[in-house]
Order: C-alpha cells, then structure tokens, then sequence
C-alpha cells in the first residue's frame, strides 16, 4: 500500500477518515512502532514486513491485529487496500511485534472457512469502531452477531500470520 496513493477505493467508495488519516501518518507509525516508543502503539498495531509477490519490493505497513491460539489475525477489506494480494498461497514475512522483529509465515484464509470468521469475530470483539467502520458490524454488546459476522466475512479478507518457531514465544512477548 503507497500511503500517496489516492484516498479512495477502487470501486470509488470512499475512504473512512480514520483510515485516510492512518495512511497520512503512515511514516510515523512505522518509525513509532520500530522505537523504544512502540509501546505507544504496540498493544494494537504491528509492522508486517513483506515482499511484492512480482516485484520482490519490500513494504513495511502497520496493521491492527489480534491473537489467538491459532495465530495472529489481521483483518481488511479487499477494496481499496492490496498488500493481502502478495500473501495468497502462503508467504514469509517478518513482523515487528511488540518492539521485537521476528519471522513468520502468513496465510490468507478462505472466507468461507470457521477460521476466518473466528479470525474477524476476535477483530470485531477487540475493535468495536473499526467493526462498526469498515465491517458494517454495528456494536451491540460484547459479541458481534452470527449474522453481522457471517455476511462480513464473505466481504473481508482474513490473514493468519504464524510466528516461525523459535525461541521467542508469544506470551512472553505479552501477546496470546
């Protein structure tokens, strides 16, 4: 994602201002989150570090993200955003999570699958606004309905990203 790109989508819907600000301060977050600082941002946000799957070109993006056992879950709508398109069949990648670069693998799941509406329920459950703004998932409580749920993640795009085995594991990273 080129944070200079137009601020719409490709189909011309446009743009939340929350998400056209974010991609303004693009450069920040990214330099925020790979500081000492990060801690500002870091309990909600992470650096997916990746490589275009044609160009080889690296990108660094910050994207909210939640936990589960099954992974870390980043959540987005196919218009207007691409970076998902360079993961489908599987990709490494690198995250800065927490302040620590590690490697790992992610995985665009299939909307039709429970993991991926798993993955955008804990999304939705962990962020009610952005539920509310891009998932047309209104807040009605703490848990999101079957039904929201269900038509949203045939319109979403759900990425797990699993940590490469290692000698760091996730809660002592204060994450899961």
């Amino acid at each position: 994602m080129n944070p200079t790109a137009p601020l719409s989508t490709q189909d011309s819907t446009p743009v939340p201002f929350p998400i056209r600000l974010l991609r303004r301060l693009h450069p920040v977050v990214v330099a925020l989150l790979g500081s000492p600082l990060h801690g500002l941002l870091s309990r909600d946000v992470l650096l997916l570090h990746y490589a275009g799957k044609r160009s080889g070109k690296p990108y660094v993006l910050p994207l909210s993200y939640v936990t589960g056992p099954e992974g870390i879950f980043l959540c987005t709508r196919p218009e207007g955003s691409a970076w998902w398109r360079n993961l489908r069949g599987g990709a490494a990648v690198g995250v800065t999570l927490r302040g620590r670069r590690l490697d790992a693998r992610a995985t665009v799941l299939e909307a039709s699958s429970d993991e991926a509406l798993e993955g955008l329920r804990r999304f939705v459950v962990r962020n009610p606004g952005t539920g509310a703004l891009l998932y047309n998932i209104p807040r009605r409580g703490a848990e999101p309905s079957a039904k929201d749920l269900e038509r949203e993640v045939r319109l979403s795009i759900v990425v797990r990203v699993n940590l490469a085995a290692g000698p760091v594991p996730l809660r002592t990273l204060g994450v899961g």
